[in-house]
């Protein structure tokens, strides 16, 4: 498997500073996406302009923080999950070659291509709409289908198999993990996120912005439950050794 210049793959040094710019970046996307939802939405059909509907309500500081946080925040999101890479790319290489994959397409998808279009069509729904609901209706109803839709599906095809193997790697001790830390994953941090904004009623600024917060929650659940209970450096000599490592190098290269 083609390394990309990544050696040392389980140096914990190195771990726990990718988890922790991940745990920072996804607090950052979270207060973007939280600047992005909240808002009472406004009368809307369809599941496009639903999206929106809070827009006419938000500021444009709103919008243009919320978008910009979360550009960055992201982009960190996926540089940090190298961290995430490195704990199962010497024990389960074809595992971590389909991760390694999913970060390439998260970077290059997740903070341009999805959430800053979303605040940028955020912005012009909105200055649409204080002209005409109709015609703001009718512009989503293109640009949304056709310039949001492919991304976040190609974004799935990637990020699916991503949180699998992870999965996978976790639970078959293919990392230095003990395996129930194949819970910090983001299907598993999402959902309370998801249940706390139905609760407090997805029609209601609070309710919609702490339910656009799920995938950053998701990321945080991730990113700071691996950093709380990464273990301590004498087990990662232990996993080491197991794999035929002497002093964090591979006897094969010696």
């Amino acid at each position: 498997m083609n390394s990309i210049g990544i050696d040392s793959n389980l140096n914990r040094a190195r771990i726990k500073k990718l988890l922790t710019i991940g745990f920072v970046a996804s607090v950052l996307t979270g207060v973007g996406d939280f600047l992005l939802g909240y808002g009472v939405p406004v009368a809307a059909e369809g599941l496009f302009e639903g999206i929106l509907a809070t827009a006419p309500n938000l500021s444009d500081t709103q919008l243009v923080v919320g978008g910009l946080l979360g550009f960055f925040g992201i982009f960190l999101e996926g540089l940090s999950y190298f961290g995430v890479y490195r704990l199962m790319a010497d024990a389960a290489p074809r595992y971590a070659h389909v991760f390694r994959s999913g970060i390439f397409a998260y970077i290059w998808l997740a903070p341009a291509a999805c959430h800053l279009n979303v605040a940028v069509f955020n912005i012009a729904y909105k200055y649409v709409w204080e002209l005409s609901p109709e015609k703001a209706s009718q512009m989503i109803d293109v640009l949304y289908p056709w310039f949001c839709l492919p991304a976040y599906a190609l974004l799935v095809v990637f990020w699916v198999p991503m949180i699998a193997v992870q999965w996978k790697a976790f639970s078959e001790g293919k990392t230095p993990y003990p395996r129930t830390a194949r819970w910090f994953t983001l299907f598993v941090g999402m959902l309370p996120c998801l249940a706390v904004g139905y609760l407090l009623g997805p029609e209601t600024a609070l309710g919609g912005a702490v339910g656009t917060m799920f995938l950053s929650f998701g990321n945080a659940w991730v990113f700071g439950g691996l950093l709380a209970t990464l273990p301590p450096e004498e087990r990662f000599a232990e996993f080491r050794a197991s794999l035929g490592h002497e002093d964090g190098c591979d006897k094969r290269q010696a």
